[in-house]
């Protein structure tokens, strides 16, 4: 294994070169990553970056004193694959050739319709990148009415966010009965009232049309299908992301209907090609959170130095929120038919403990609101079973 050649430069691909590098591999590791920036945390984007407490140097995973020992090709993004010969065809028109190929591109945020609708792009922010979140946060003056469209994690966080920069207005627009739906009413209700109580209203079962605009592109605010106008000077677009595989057309890898990279349950997609992230499903299981996405690439590079011995990861998938200095934290998989039952603190209060048990009733995922050490207890006792290939999409 002489070349490995990472494309990515998010978590997933630092990962796999850090992991690679800290557990003796000698070899040449190649990390190719579109963005001018070494790898960097985007879970602050949203939050403490986005507030102005975080500067640029905090985010980035690199230590000063502990540089990741790899070729960086940066500004650049792979467009082409040839799975036989494992050769990565650049935007600049050169080729790499390698022995591993780790797949680690990531997703892209979708944006909103313009004034002409589908086939324009409007001035609404979408938040991935530290250049979205600095045109973002310059948007988020004081006074500012502030529009978020999609209801979950992002499209919270970045609410919540412009409350603390002095937001006159904030509205959060989300397709489903509650934010967060997914997760259940009771979950759901809780975390309304928690932004609710800071004045953050809510447009429940809206669906967007457009982002009107006036003549020199200033957002007026979103239109809805039933062609209600949702007022405000900043709109933010909080509906989702797409993997950012369009550049395998054509490869022979194989696409899940949601255009992520099928994989086995070790990450591997084709002999000597492998996939992490949110650009990945490993088993029929997406990838979507950060955790997740950094156990992916440990096993990955651990099975590069030790094909076949690598134990599966047992961890449970655990994402967490902090809004409005209160963190939500979720640990476990949801198939969409679990009961969930209120464990402890109320929906009320702003605390609550549930449990989601399954038809046999087996605890199969936890969520707490302020509530660490519960969360962190039942992390410890509900250790994962290996994935089965084949096995149903969570929701």
């Amino acid at each position: 294994m002489d070349t490995v050649a990472i494309v990515g430069g998010g978590l997933a691909g630092y990962t796999v070169a850090r992991t690679l590098r800290d557990r003796g591999h000698t070899g040449r590791i190649v990390v190719i990553g579109s963005e001018h920036h070494r790898p960097y945390d985007r879970t602050p984007l949203s939050k403490g970056y986005l507030a102005g407490e975080q500067d640029h140097a905090s985010l980035m995973f690199d230590a000063d004193d502990d540089p990741l020992d790899a070729e960086w090709v940066l500004g650049r993004a792979a467009v082409g694959l040839d799975i036989g010969s494992r050769t990565l065809s650049l935007d600049d028109g050169t080729s790499l050739d390698a022995d591993e190929i780790v797949i680690a591109t990531g997703s892209t945020p979708v944006p909103l319709a313009g004034p002409c609708g589908a086939a324009s792009v409007s001035a609404a922010h979408v938040l991935g990148t530290i250049e979205h979140a600095d045109g973002l946060r310059g948007a988020l003056v004081p006074g500012a009415t502030v529009v978020v469209a999609g209801g979950g994690f992002v499209g919270l966080e970045v609410a919540a966010t412009a409350l603390t920069l002095g937001a006159a207005a904030v509205t959060v627009i989300t397709s489903d009965p509650e934010p967060l739906a997914r997760f259940g009413p009771e979950a759901s209700r809780a975390i309304r009232l928690l932004h609710e109580r800071r004045g953050i209203r809510f447009v429940t079962g809206g669906r967007v049309a457009r982002v009107e605009e006036d003549a020199a592109g200033t957002p007026l605010g979103v239109r809805l299908t039933d062609d209600t106008l949702v007022p405000g000077t900043v709109v933010v677009a909080g509906i989702g992301s797409f993997p950012n595989t369009g550049w395998l057309d054509g490869s022979g890898l194989e696409l899940s209907p949601r255009r992520a990279i099928v994989c086995d349950t070790s990450g591997r997609a084709a002999p000597g090609i492998r996939a992490a992230g949110d650009c990945a499903a490993w088993a029929g299981d997406p990838c979507a959170h950060w955790t997740l996405a950094q156990q992916q690439a440990q096993h990955i590079a651990l099975d590069l130095l030790a094909p076949g011995h690598t134990p599966a990861h047992t961890e449970q998938p655990y994402l967490w929120s902090d809004q409005h200095g209160t963190r939500l934290q979720f640990a476990g998989r949801l198939r969409g038919d679990e009961i969930a039952t209120l464990e402890a603190g109320s929906v009320e209060g702003g605390d609550p403990l549930l449990v989601y048990r399954d038809r046999l009733g087996a605890e199969v995922a936890v969520l707490g609101i302020g509530q660490a050490r519960a969360i962190t207890r039942w992390r410890k006792l509900n250790r994962l079973p290996p994935l089965v290939a084949g096995s149903p999409e969570p929701v």
